[in-house]
Formats: C-alpha cells, sequence, structure tokens
C-alpha cells in the first residue's frame, strides 16, 4: 500500500514537473521565422505606437502577458528584434603597434627607393590601418533584419497548452 501511495505521489508530482510552455512564433506564410517562448525576452510595437518590451509571463488565448500586463495578438504592428552594439574599440598598445609598423613600412620602402616617400607612406597606411577601417565601417553597417511587420508578410501565432477551465 506504501508503493502504490509513493508512486501515486511521484507522478502527481512528475505531472506537474513536465508542464507544457506556450510559444509565440512569427510566421512567414508556412514557415516559422522566429520562435518564442515563455521566459523570453521580447520588444512589440502597438498599432498605438507605444512600445512594449519585457519578459512573456503567458500565452494564452491570443493574448501576449508582457510582465504580467496583456497585449492582445491583434494589437501588435511590429515585432522588434535586439540588436547587439557591436562596439568599435582598439586597446592603445595596438594602435601603437599598428602605427609603428606603418611607420617601419614606410621608412623601409623609401630607404630602398622601392618608392617614393608619398607612395610609400600611402602603402603603409593601406596596410596597417586598412582593416582598421574595415572593421570600423562593419561595426556601422549592419544588413540584418531588425524587425518583423506583422500584417501582409508576416504573422503572430500563439500556441498554448492549457487546459479550459470547467464549469461546475
Amino acid at each position: 500500500m506504501k508503493t502504490f501511495l509513493f508512486f501515486l505521489l511521484f507522478m502527481g508530482f512528475l505531472h506537474q514537473g513536465i508542464a507544457q510552455r506556450g510559444y509565440l512564433f512569427v510566421k512567414k506564410g508556412a514557415k516559422k521565422v522566429r520562435t518564442y517562448e515563455e521566459g523570453d525576452r521580447i520588444r512589440l510595437l502597438g498599432h498605438d505606437g507605444y512600445l512594449y518590451t519585457g519578459v512573456i509571463t503567458l500565452l494564452r488565448n491570443d493574448t501576449i502577458y508582457l510582465n504580467g500586463l496583456p497585449l492582445a495578438r491583434t494589437e501588435v504592428e511590429r515585432v522588434l528584434l535586439g540588436r547587439k552594439k557591436q562596439s568599435f574599440r582598439i586597446d592603445p598598445k595596438q594602435m601603437l603597434l599598428i602605427t609603428g609598423g606603418v611607420v617601419l613600412v614606410t621608412g623601409g620602402l623609401s630607404l630602398s627607393k622601392q618608392a617614393k616617400f608619398g607612395e610609400a607612406a600611402i602603402a603603409g597606411a593601406t596596410i596597417g590601418y586598412g582593416p582598421l577601417l574595415i572593421s570600423y565601417l562593419g561595426s556601422k553597417i549592419s544588413l540584418k533584419r531588425k524587425k518583423y511587420k506583422i500584417g501582409r508578410r508576416y504573422r503572430l501565432q500563439v500556441l498554448d497548452f492549457y487546459l479550459p477551465y470547467k464549469a461546475f
């Protein structure tokens, strides 16, 4: 009898432990482009122009609860993607080493009479500072998608696994 009672209690705790979470899909046609679940951070722009930012606490009945506040799925105009700022930083020591390399290349080319001083300075600067310029421009220019505009092309779908309450 004790074994049966222990098994029954264990199954009850196990049932609570493996509860399903709700999902929020951003879809383009039938293809899922982005998936969010309860506990994920999200940024939404409403039709009223207000920016809703927070953690998805609950997804139920086509309603998205951000930090406990309800927002209907139909009120969402855009899903904004969190962008990580790529900062361009260089150490002073590394910059000093690159400048020293530019000076050495310029001096070497002009002393060996392979190029005039102006041409040697341009060649040394191109070799030394060119990769820095490319990485700086790469941090400023972004070709990634920044938002999903809900409407013609993209749509939101809420998938929740909550059973409706029974009226007694």
